[in-house]
C-alpha cells in the first residue's frame, strides 16, 4: 500500500525576497506575487502580511498548492500536487489534510475518504491499481482497521484488520465456491473457526 506524502513546509513572510503588490506598513497587503529566498513563490491574497483566501504556492522542489488559506495555513478546499506527481484534492485544516479528500498515489492507487491530521482516518475506500482490489471501511491513523477487502475475482473478506491485514474476527467469502470461512485471523492467516457452505 502506498503512503501519502509528508506535507510540504511553506516559507514564512520574513523570508520574502521580492513582492509585487501593495504594501501596508511595509508588509504585503492585497493581491500580488511573493518570491522567497529559497526559490518558493506565492501568488494570491495577503491581509497585512498574512495569506488569506485563495492562493497558489509553488515550491522549489516542484510541488504546487492551489487552494484556500486561513491565517497563513492551508485551510478549506485545495489541491496539492507533489514532485512525484501524486496529488491530493480535498479539505485542509491548519496546514494538514483534514476532512474529505482524494489522494492519487504515484503507483496509481487511489484513496477516497476522510482524513484527520494528515492521515487516512474515518470512512474511506482505497483502490489498488495493480490488483484491482479495494479496502472499504474504517481507517484509523492511516491504517485500515475494519471493513471489507474486495478482490478482483469477487472473493471478499469482512472483519477486523491490523497493519492493513486481516487480524481478529472476520469472514472470508469465496465467490465461486459459494462458501464462507468464519473465525479468527492472525496476520492474514485463518487460525480458528468453521467453513460454512451457502445454500
Amino acid at each position: 500500500m502506498a503512503f501519502e506524502e509528508d506535507e510540504e513546509e511553506e516559507e514564512q513572510e520574513h523570508l520574502v525576497m521580492t513582492w509585487s503588490g501593495e504594501l501596508i506598513e511595509h508588509v504585503p497587503n492585497g493581491t500580488g506575487v511573493a518570491n522567497y529566498t529559497n526559490g518558493d513563490s506565492y501568488e494570491g491574497f495577503y491581509d497585512k502580511g498574512i495569506k488569506q483566501g485563495h492562493g497558489v504556492y509553488k515550491f522549489s522542489n516542484g510541488a504546487v498548492y492551489d487552494g484556500e488559506y486561513i491565517d497563513n495555513l492551508r485551510s478549506g478546499r485545495g489541491t496539492m500536487t507533489y514532485p512525484d506527481q501524486s496529488s491530493y484534492n480535498g479539505s485542509w485544516k491548519d496546514g494538514k489534510k483534514d476532512g474529505s479528500g482524494t489522494y492519487i498515489y504515484p503507483n496509481g492507487d487511489i484513496y477516497k475518504g476522510e482524513w484527520l491530521d494528515d492521515k487516512r482516518h474515518g470512512k474511506g475506500t482505497y483502490y489498488f491499481k495493480a490488483s484491482m482490489a479495494q479496502f472499504c471501511g474504517d481507517w484509523e491513523n492511516g491504517d485500515f482497521r475494519k471493513g471489507e477487502w474486495i478482490h478482483r475475482d469477487g472473493n471478499t473478506y469482512e472483519g477486523s484488520f491490523m497493519l492493513n491485514k486481516p487480524d481478529g474476527p472476520g469472514t472470508f467469502k469465496f465467490f465461486r465456491l459459494n462458501n464462507l470461512l468464519n473465525g479468527e485471523y492472525k496476520n492474514q492467516q485463518w487460525t480458528s473457526g468453521q467453513l460454512v457452505s451457502l445454500p
